[in-house]
């Protein structure tokens, strides 16, 4: 990672925020996290950081969420897990910090140290975010300059760490861990219409067997993707594993159907009870695209495995008590709105 990328994301990343109301009233100094290595080393990270590290990661989400959710959106569990947003964001929070000091304690075993560049890099992007804020802003997100160079520091550490891993990791997996196949599909739905009430309107058995009938002239059509547009179908894509036997996805009946196909070929109707009638279209035994994607996602999950390793490592405890003072009560907005409303007024 350059320092011209990471002046680029620094930027980009801690983007200026204006303080919408209000102020907050942590001590920066008490301890939010005490760390053990199980050797005799302990270490500890500050509430002043954590509380800056979430109070950022909540001016972001003001910034890009709260046009779409409104100004209550801390408050609302948008998971269906029984927490709030601020609760979800906070955890994260911290998994993150732990995850960046893990790799920050394992930098050393991948050769992986900033450069002269890369923190002058840091650096800079730091005094700009300090810059471009108001002294408001600043103090209630309790940001310093010496916390936002922490802030990239870790995280630019964190990504040099888990890049040098995953590449690490790669030479174990093979080409048929993550051969992809892509297929073309058209689902002829028999499971009704929608009235203007939300209530379901059963098919007919004859509207049923027009569908199945147009679904056997896409299976014999010379021409599948103009015999698509004269059904006035709507045609997908799917990408999956060559020779899996599980999908959480797409029905299997759909993915042996697939198995048996050769590059070009179309499959005969594939009836699946319950939803209906489908037709497809092998269109690449190997799907570059996806095996190139399915490979990162198998080298993140060898680093995932690799992290979950180091914490069974150490003990990372967390003051709770200190941790509950940091709230998302005040709100933040960007500039221009406010600049905006100056204008108007």
């Amino acid at each position: 990672m350059n320092a011209e990328r990471i002046r680029s994301a620094g930027i980009a990343a801690l983007t200026a925020a204006v303080l919408l109301t209000g102020c907050s009233n942590i001590n920066p100094n008490a301890t939010l996290v005490t760390i053990n290595d199980g050797k005799g080393t302990k270490e500890t990270i500050s509430l002043g950081y954590g509380n800056f590290a979430a109070r950022y990661q909540q001016s972001m989400n003001d910034l890009y969420l709260m046009p779409y959710y409104g100004e209550g959106m801390w408050k609302t569990d948008m998971t269906g897990t029984g927490t709030t947003l601020e609760e979800t964001t906070k955890d994260g929070v911290l998994n993150d910090m732990e995850e960046q000091y893990l790799a920050k304690k394992h930098a050393a075993d991948y050769g992986v140290e900033l450069t002269e560049e890369q923190n002058k890099a840091i650096a800079d992007a730091a005094a700009k975010f300090i810059s471009d804020n108001s002294a408001e802003s600043l103090e209630e997100m309790g940001a310093t300059e010496e916390y936002v160079k922490k802030y990239l520091e870790d995280r630019t550490i964190y990504s040099l760490v888990s890049d040098a891993a995953k590449k690490e990791a790669d030479p174990d997996i093979s080409e048929e861990d993550c051969w992809m196949r892509k297929f073309t599909y058209v689902v002829f739905d028999t499971t009704g219409t929608t009235d203007e009430n939300g209530g379901v309107v059963e098919f007919t058995d004859d509207e049923i067997a027009e569908l199945k009938s147009n679904a056997k002239k896409l299976s014999k059509a010379e021409d599948f993707d103009a015999t698509v547009e004269e059904l006035g179908v709507t045609a997908s894509t799917y990408s999956y594993l060559k020779g899996e036997d599980a999908d959480d996805t797409m029905d299997m009946a759909i993915i042996e159907a697939a198995e048996k196909l050769s590059e070009g070929d179309v499959s005969d109707v594939i009836e699946i009870d319950g939803v209906g009638y489908y037709v497809i279209r092998l269109d690449a035994d190997h799907d570059e695209d996806a095996s190139k994607t399915k490979r990162e996602s198998l080298q993140t999950e060898a680093f995932n495995t690799l992290m979950d390793g180091w914490k069974e490592e150490i003990t990372w405890k967390v003051n709770d008590k200190a941790w509950d003072k940091v709230k998302f009560n005040n709100l933040f907005k960007a500039p221009a709105e406010e600049e905006t409303e100056k204008e108007a007024e």
